[in-house]
């Protein structure tokens, strides 16, 4: 996988649009180049970028990035933008590919949700994703996911230099959160608790046993209840068929009382019955005697009624329409006398009232399309008029446009006069005989007035470029002459810095031998006996112990002060390389400003020239004076469009005066038009008139037509029916009298409705069943009552029955109170046998299943899981060291790193095989190998996160900082091997000066006074 390009547009200090292309030269060709630039210029943000666009996450913030969350923490945009944008192109072995990611700001200043997509650049087509998709499909195509990638492509060194000279816990701790091997502690600590909690319930569930098992009771007891049950059983059987043949006997006397009170209570209700018949048959049987004879003549009583409501009907009719006649008569002679008014005419007659009011209504017709007309034109007069008013806007000239007056024209007259005399005196201001001549004055100045303002711009700028020109020889000379100070103070102190290292090489060699030759004595001196001669030379004594030692110590203290010296020596070189550095940098740009300045300087005397030609002129002045020319100039321009202006107002006032000229004559007409309306009409709306009054005149004659009509057949229907239905009646009255009726009425009231005709009839009918069927019951009852004293017991009374039941039942409830007692006591003893049974069957799947759990615990748990992380800890070191020792290989030959044994501190070691294959602690290395064997832990982590996913793209960040000069020169000399080997693009990022110098290739961040930041390769 290898970064191809990177683009960012508003992304915190980078403000607009910036792109790297690591493939195009310089950077491409040089495979190891640097990041440099100060600190906030943005050299971490160029990382998150690619990150950002392929994740959507930022290795300094640990979560996904949201608009929620950008916009509380202000990060990501800049700062006053309203959109930002990052893409990332890269290749894999799927092909090469662009990941995008932007947010931006809705007109409500709040943040849409961020967008991301990724583009096939072989097809140029976006991979159909949703955005949240697109994290998981980068995964894919490069095959790391985000931890392992930040792990294999971002690598802080830094991390492992610190990671080496840790004891073992805060080893364990670094390695943890280098490698995220957290999970190991987790799981230690998790195997601790589960364990715990399963002994827990264990316990509980054996307690829970032995509670249940001391509730038991003993055999013995056990049986005793179980016959003590049995017995009770047989004697509730016995007492149930007593108290059966008991309520059997106590029922039948129960029956023969209900029989003898059922008995007299329906001899009663048949007695009351009989009443009921007989009252019936003197009351209603009547009635419906009455209603049989009179029913024959039901039919034509209903249609002698329905010939009388007929003719009531009709009658009413007729007296309606008549008065409906009399009505419209009247509207009819009403219209009659408004026409008449209408037309002046007092003579017409309801034949030719419609034909005047018509030749009145065309009259009025042709003067109101008159009077629209004359509107029309009156209202276009009077808002050109208005128009010219607004135009003109003189205050002597206020007045209503639809009234104007000879005083309103003679006013325009006199205004227009008065602005004439104006006009002539402002064509004598603009120096101008005439109008016409302005356009042609108003150009000569326009051009004039253009090369003045340019002329005075070449004047400033003149002015600007030959004090920037002294500014830069100022700078120019000064950094010369700091350079010419400073640089001999340089080369004095770089002389003394080898003399240095030559002298601290002699002391750190004598002070090993000197060591060495100390330990030896010590170790031989241990091996002496008193008296007794050394066995390696036979000398019985050794004065040279002491001297190693005294030695020993006085070269140590050399060697410090030598190291001091050296230290304060580089500081002091650093800032005198700086100084200088900086001097030739700004000396240098001071140069290239004076070509540019002078250049600057010699086109604007060009352009000055050139307008003094265009002008006519042969000084050029001040700006103060060029300043009098444009306002000069400015003062007749003014002129000139006063007497424009003036010229179009004259104009407007003539043609205001002819207007309303013409507006008073069509005003007088007007006036005449509404006087001729007005005689012949003075109503407000003639047509609305004629049409209620035609419409009425119409609706009426022929409401009173229909009238007549009516009227007549109304009479001719009434007469015949009125004869008949007087024949009818007096037959049918004779009928009834020899009916034995009184009257027509009579024999009417005496028919009753059918409703009351069912409800005596059904009354009669139950009145004679409820008798039968009574009759029927008391038999009935009477022989069961004599059956069921054949079998009674006549010597026992009831009560008695009911006492001896009652002490028989009270027995009963003793023994079923007694038997329930047992009962419950041999369930629960029932009952705690089964949950005892159960318990010990969850007893033994617990503890199967705790089984595991108990051997995890014993191997590797413990309640902080530092047991099973530091046994993680111990493999995964184990890996990274010999990742690191297969990277280390290729970088140098001479060491090897080693994890500690039983016998060594606890630290890590080294092996030298420069010196034998000696084991030492890493304390013990220079910066600069230090530097070589952290670079190698990095690329070994690299390699374990990347698994075997091939990487051409690398960023090592930290660490360059704190190298002394001899140890970052052999850190670079490594990571140029290490480029050169792997055919890798390598990132440095740093703001050391002396990697500036050393590495040609850089991608500077340089940061301006608004603290925006921009991309400079070179």
């Amino acid at each position: 996988m290898k970064i191809n390009k990177i683009y960012l547009r508003n992304i915190n200090s980078f403000k607009g649009e910036h792109s790297i292309d690591f493939t195009a030269n310089p950077l491409g060709s040089a495979g190891l180049f640097a990041i440099v630039g100060p600190t906030g210029a943005g050299k971490s943000t160029l990382l998150d970028a690619i990150t950002l666009a392929l994740f959507n996450r930022i290795p300094r913030f640990d979560k996904k990035i949201s608009k929620d969350f950008i916009a509380s923490a202000g990060s990501i945009l800049t700062k006053g933008e309203r959109e930002c944008a990052v893409e990332v192109e890269f290749s894999c072995k799927s092909g090469v590919f662009t990941s995008k990611w932007w947010i931006e700001l809705n007109k409500n200043n709040n943040f849409n949700d961020y967008g991301m997509e990724i583009i096939d650049l072989r097809t140029q087509a976006i991979l159909p994703l949703k955005k949240s998709e697109v994290p998981d499909k980068n995964q894919e195509l490069i095959g790391l996911s985000y931890d392992q990638f930040i792990k294999s492509i971002l690598l802080s060194q830094g991390e492992f230099a610190r990671f080496l000279k840790s004891g073992r816990d805060e080893r364990g701790k670094l390695l943890e959160d280098i490698t995220g091997t957290q999970i190991y502690r987790k799981l230690g600590k998790k195997a601790f608790e589960v364990a715990k909690e399963k002994g827990l319930e264990l316990r509980d569930v054996r307690a829970l046993i032995d509670a249940e098992k001391r509730k038991l009771a003993s055999p013995e007891q056990e049986q005793d209840w179980l016959n003590k049950k049995i017995e009770i059983a047989q004697e509730l059987e016995k007492i149930a068929s007593e108290i059966t043949l008991l309520e059997q006997k106590i029922a039948q006397k129960n029956k023969i009382f209900e029989l003898e009170k059922l008995i007299k209570e329906k001899q009663q209700r048949l007695e009351q019955a009989q009443v009921a018949l007989l009252e019936f048959e003197k009351n209603e049987a009547v009635q419906l005697q009455n209603h049989e004879k009179a029913e024959p003549f039901q039919a034509l009583i209903l249609g002698l009624q329905n010939q009388e409501n007929e003719l009531k009907n009709l009658n009413q009719r007729l007296q309606e329409e008549e008065k409906r006649f009399a009505d419209n008569s009247k509207v009819l002679n009403q219209i009659q006398l408004r026409i008449a008014g209408l037309t002046k005419e007092p003579n017409l007659t309801l034949e030719n009232a419609l034909i005047s009011l018509q030749q009145l209504r065309e009259n009025l017709s042709q003067l109101y399309n008159k009077k629209a007309a004359q509107e029309a034109e009156k209202k276009a007069f009077e808002a050109q008029i208005t128009e010219l008013l607004t135009k003109i806007a003189d205050r002597n000239l206020q007045f209503s446009v639809s009234q104007i007056s000879d005083e309103n024209i003679q006013q325009i007259k006199n205004v227009g006069i008065s602005h004439k005399n104006i006009l002539d005196e402002t064509l004598k201001q603009a120096n101008i005989t005439d109008a016409s001549e302005a356009a042609v004055k108003r150009e000569v100045l326009a051009f004039e007035f253009r090369n003045y303002a340019q002329l005075k711009n070449c004047v400033v700028q003149f002015v600007n470029v030959n004090r920037a020109i002294e500014k830069e020889r100022t700078q120019e000379k000064t950094q010369t002459e700091l350079i010419v100070q400073q640089r001999p103070i340089l080369e004095k102190t770089q002389k003394r810095l080898v003399e240095l290292e030559q002298i601290i090489k002699q002391f750190e060699t004598e002070k090993e031998r000197l060591g060495k030759s100390y330990n030896f004595e010590r170790d031989r001196q241990n091996l002496l006996k008193k008296d007794e001669p050394c066995p390696l030379c036979g000398s019985l004594e050794h004065p040279f112990l002491s001297h190693y030692a005294n030695n020993y110590v006085e070269v140590d203290q050399k060697l410090t002060e030598a190291k001091k010296e050296e230290k304060e020596l580089n500081e002091q070189f650093k800032l005198l390389n700086g100084q200088i550095v900086s001097a030739e940098a700004l000396s240098k740009s001071a140069v290239q400003n004076l070509k540019e300045f002078e250049v600057q300087k010699k086109a604007v005397l060009t352009e000055i020239d050139s307008i003094k030609t265009a002008l006519k002129i042969d000084k050029v002045g001040n700006s103060d004076s060029i300043d009098g020319q444009l306002k000069n100039i400015e003062s007749q321009q003014s002129a000139l469009q006063s007497v424009e202006s003036k010229v179009e107002k004259y104009k407007d006032l003539q043609l205001l005066y002819k207007r309303c000229s013409e507006a008073k004559g069509l005003q007088l007409a007007y006036n005449q038009l509404i006087g001729q309306i007005k005689e012949l009409y003075a109503g407000q709306d003639f047509e609305k008139e004629f049409n209620d009054i035609q419409t009425n005149y119409l609706q009426t004659q022929t409401a009173i037509q229909t009238s007549v009509k009516v009227i007549n057949d109304l009479k001719n229907e009434i007469a015949p029916k009125n004869k008949a239905y007087e024949n009818e009646f007096s037959s049918l009255e004779s009928k009834i009298k020899l009916a034995g009726f009184e009257n027509t009425l009579a024999c009417q009231a005496a028919i009753l409705s059918a409703e009351m005709q069912r409800v005596l009839r059904e009354k009669k009918q139950n009145l004679l069943v409820a008798s039968q069927t009574l009759m029927g019951q008391l038999k009935e009852h009477e022989l069961e009552i004599e059956n069921l004293r054949k079998s009674d017991d006549a010597t026992t009374s009831l009560a008695f029955m009911l006492e001896t039941q009652l002490e028989i039942k009270k027995r009963q409830t003793t023994l079923l109170e007694e038997q329930t007692r047992h009962e419950v006591t041999l369930t629960l003893l029932q009952n705690t046998k089964q949950e005892i049974q159960r318990l010990e069957i969850q007893l033994a799947t617990l503890e199967k299943d705790n089984l595991k759990w108990e051997l995890l615990d014993k191997y590797i748990g413990d309640a902080t899981g530092k047991k099973f992380g530091t046994f993680a800890q111990g493999l995964t070191l184990a890996r990274l060291i010999a990742l690191a020792n297969r990277r280390l290989k290729d970088l140098s030959d001479r060491y090897l790193l080693d994890k500690p044994s039983e016998q060594d501190e606890d630290e890590l070691m080294i092996v030298d095989q420069y010196m034998g294959n000696e084991r030492r602690s890493v304390k013990t290395l220079s910066g600069g190998e230090t530097f070589m064997i952290s670079l190698s832990l990095a690329l070994a982590l690299s390699d374990l996160a990347s698994k075997n996913i091939k990487l051409d793209s690398l960023f090592i960040d930290e660490g360059f900082g704190t190298l002394d000069p001899e140890s970052l020169d052999l850190a670079l000399n490594t990571l140029e091997k290490l480029q050169q080997e792997s055919q890798k693009n390598i990132g440095i990022i740093s703001h050391v000066e002396s990697i500036k110098e050393r590495i040609s290739t850089q991608i500077r961040l340089e940061r301006n006074n608004r603290g925006f930041s921009r991309v400079i390769i070179q």
